[in-house]
């Protein structure tokens, strides 16, 4: 890819303001600069070389972040702003300014990693709550029919070569690393990529550009309202809802209060609509629960009685809004799909563990309303004795969802230890401090033990045969954030076998 063609894609879209190469102006890249072929492409100033084209993004980008670029060899660089108080020589480095550097970062990052997209089958996640775990249920799925030719990104992990997996950082990643991960899969020979979208994904325009073969509207609840996310619930539905005009076809939960509205913006974008729910819906993947993971479900030739380890009635959806997904893409025997469900487990999603003493543990990534309640309820469900939850909230952002743990604690836990999540830049006990507020039922025993590690020692201290200790908000996360920094941290997982007294190696 070469700088006139760089200008070529953001024109067609709109997006080009100007180019400006030593205080001159043009709405075109001058000919002397016009085949200079990128060599890379970053946002990161620490990652330029010679010949890399750099992204001027995000709130807190400072000029000290371009003049690094361009010290380390960068080809031409991409703001909103134009940057003023360039020395002689910076002023050579040409400048094209545009009126969303997201979005043309998504456009240029596509084009110069050779539109993997059109290599792969795409198939999308969004929803407040069970993406990754559908994500790992449409994977395994797909995996029964065409081999490890599946690729995935989510927020546990992500998988380019269908057998081995890595950390991930972000729920959907920045637009340059995303396509960049899409080009490796598909030199891998992967044929089917699934990946999940958050809202931040159409917010900040890391998706922007992207046809799903498949998109899944699992559910949505008001989660993720902040100053620094979404100002509202309608803003957060808004973004959401991006994924239907953006989808060849849109799996959509019928139980959603938002469904009709949802299946008339599917209409007028000429998107198929499958749909999946309770069997009271009568919905075209329809699951009826039943007990320790078993459920039926009614789906044409895939009708049948079909069980998952992944406990949780809300695991049924999931796993027939991922049933629903793959069928779009190919043909499934009710054999294989029973394989794929009993094969499921997703790390850090409802892994529970119980020792010779009779305590359970249960370790989860619930951490807003409709997760937890969903948890809770089957927590109460299938354990006699008492709920002990051990729980926090991120710092500086979704601040609703502290009256919401509040309200799910007063509802469902007999005791409840507040702690640390990931703080951020916030001090813990503001944060437990605004989820006591909320624990309205003078029952619930509940304890402020900011140190994450001392709160889940605690836990198991108070803990009795029959109880459940429920370790919400990390999962396997091995980090937490503090400050503007990630410190290490032991893990729930790990701490949870550690106090059960069971070996790692034998559990796992």
């Amino acid at each position: 890819m070469n700088l006139a063609e760089v200008c070529d894609v953001l024109q067609k879209d709109g997006l080009l303001k100007e180019v400006i190469i030593n205080d001159n102006w043009s709405f075109e890249m001058p000919k002397e600069y016009a085949e200079l072929e990128l060599k890379d492409v970053t946002y990161d100033s620490r990652q330029v070389k010679a010949g890399s084209f750099f992204f001027c993004k995000g709130l807190n980008f400072k000029k000290d972040y371009l003049d690094s670029a361009i010290q380390n060899g960068c080809l031409a660089y991409m703001t909103e702003q134009v940057i003023e108080n360039l020395t002689d020589t910076q002023k050579k480095i040409p400048q094209i300014i545009v009126t969303d550097v997201q979005k043309g970062m998504a456009l240029v990052g596509r084009f110069f990693y050779g539109n993997p997209q059109d290599e792969l089958k795409v198939i999308g996640f969004t929803g407040t709550k069970g993406k990754s775990t559908s994500v790992y249920f449409c994977r395994h799925l797909l995996q029964e029919s065409v081999g490890k030719k599946v690729a995935q990104t989510s927020s546990i992990d992500n998988l380019l070569d269908g057998v081995h997996p890595f950390e991930a950082s972000l729920t959907t990643p920045e637009s340059l690393d995303l396509f960049k991960m899409m080009r490796q899969a598909a030199d891998n020979k992967m044929k089917y990529w699934i990946m999940e979208v958050s809202s931040q994904a159409y917010k900040k325009s890391r998706v922007y550009g992207l046809t799903f073969d498949v998109g899944v509207f699992l559910n949505i609840s008001p989660d993720h309202i902040s100053p620094v996310e979404h100002p509202t619930f309608e803003d957060y539905l808004y973004c959401k809802s991006k994924l239907i005009e953006n989808a060849k076809t849109i799996v959509l939960n019928k139980e959603l209060p938002v469904f009709d509205l949802l299946k008339q913006k599917a209409e007028k974008f000429g998107t198929k609509v499958v749909t999946f729910g309770s069997q009271e819906t009568q919905a075209d993947f329809a699951f009826a629960g039943q007990k320790h993971g078993h459920f039926s479900l009614e789906a044409g030739s895939l009708s049948g009685e079909y069980r998952i380890m992944i406990p949780g009635a809300f695991n049924y959806a999931n796993a027939s809004a991922a049933l629903a997904a793959a069928s779009q893409v190919t043909s499934l025997t009710k054999d294989q799909v029973k394989d794929a469900f009993l094969k499921t487990k997703v790390p850090g999603r409802m892994e529970l563990f119980t020792n010779a003493q009779g305590i359970a543990c249960c370790v989860d990534y619930a951490h807003n309303y409709l997760s937890l309640t969903e948890s809770f309820k089957f927590a109460k469900h299938d354990y006699p004795g008492k709920l002990i939850v051990v729980i926090g909230a991120a710092g500086g952002k979704a601040e609703s969802r502290r009256k919401d743990i509040g309200l799910c604690l007063s509802k469902y836990a007999d005791t409840a230890i507040l702690t640390s999540e990931d703080n951020f830049f916030e001090d813990p006990y503001h944060i437990t401090a605004a989820i006591k507020e909320h624990i309205t039922n003078d029952q619930v025993e509940v304890y402020e033990i900011a140190d994450r590690t001392k709160a889940i020692k605690k836990a198991f201290d108070l803990a009795q045969p029959g109880d459940l200790i429920f370790l919400a908000g990390k999962g396997r996360e091995k980090f937490m954030h503090e400050g503007g920094t990630n410190i290490d941290y032991e893990g729930d997982y790990d701490l949870a076998l550690q106090n059960l007294g069971l070996d790692k190696n034998e559990v796992e």
